[in-house]
């Protein structure tokens, strides 16, 4: 009976131009209208979107996206989706608000917009990020999206923005391998692999702002492999370019210690 009631309801609304149509995401529901171009759906969802109502927001603009073809919001409403997913936060929304963007920059290359598509899409994998003791399979993500900013829209009004994002994604997956390698370094059997941790992160990030712990840890790794040499000369990379580091003077102490005095 229920269901009846429901296919009567849907035949009147489509006899008045409107339908209901569910949104999947549980926000309200939306609607279509006879008008071609999709306004009503495009104002809800623009409405949705200041009043921070994310599955309202989603339920008009996708269903817009769907049903008008034509509509002259078509660019507008998947930025809008873009945003609204991405203000979810749940990993699943994560992953549509960069299929909304990437949609944008697919259909509308030439729009003013596209660096802030491109934006979001990094930003949405910085959103994704994880400490550096976890996987940092998001952390690269996020990287390579930035980059593409970067090459791409120099002079973007966002460009400093996305160069500090960048640092940080890059920080992180230098503390990455940070602290593998001071785990490795305080093991008599691994130092040598810490040596080859900490020289990769510095081949590989040479902009971090991790660089004196990294060079505090290899001096570590060569004392631990009784490299004692070795161990100096990173240790007095340490104080000499890095004399305010916080562990300057902690590596002074381990070369006199080293030199016995």
């Amino acid at each position: 009976m229920h269901s009846s009631c429901s296919s009567c309801w849907t035949i009147f609304l489509c006899g008045l131009g409107l339908v209901v149509v569910s949104s999947g995401c549980g926000g309200g529901a939306a609607l279509l209208t006879a008008d071609p171009t999709g306004t009503p759906l495009f104002e809800q969802g623009q409405d949705a979107l200041v009043e921070e109502d994310w599955n309202d927001a989603i339920a008009a603009l996708d269903t817009l996206l769907r049903n008008y073809p034509s509509s002259p919001y078509l660019a507008e409403s998947r930025l809008g989706l873009g945003r609204a997913y991405y203000e979810q936060g749940r990993v699943e929304s994560l992953i549509m608000a960069v299929d909304a963007f990437q949609a944008f920059l697919t259909y509308h290359p030439s729009h003013k917009f596209v660096d802030y598509a491109q934006y979001m899409i990094g930003m949405t994998h910085v959103k994704q990020m994880r400490t550096p003791d976890r996987d940092q399979a998001p952390t690269r993500s996020a990287i390579a999206a930035l980059d593409q900013f970067l090459d791409n829209y120099p002079d973007s009004p966002l460009y400093a923005t996305v160069v500090e994002e960048r640092k940080k994604a890059i920080d992180s997956l230098a503390s990455h391998e940070l602290q593998v390698a001071r785990w490795q370094a305080s093991r008599e059997e691994d130092w040598d692999a810490a040596i080859d941790r900490v020289n990769f992160a510095l081949e590989s990030f040479p902009e971090t702002t991790l660089k004196c712990d990294l060079l505090f840890t290899m001096g570590d790794a060569y004392k631990e492999g009784e490299q004692f040499e070795n161990a100096v000369l990173y240790y007095k990379r340490v104080t000499n370019e890095y004399p305010n580091c916080e562990l300057a003077e902690d590596a002074q102490k381990r070369i006199r210690e080293i030199n016995g005095g």
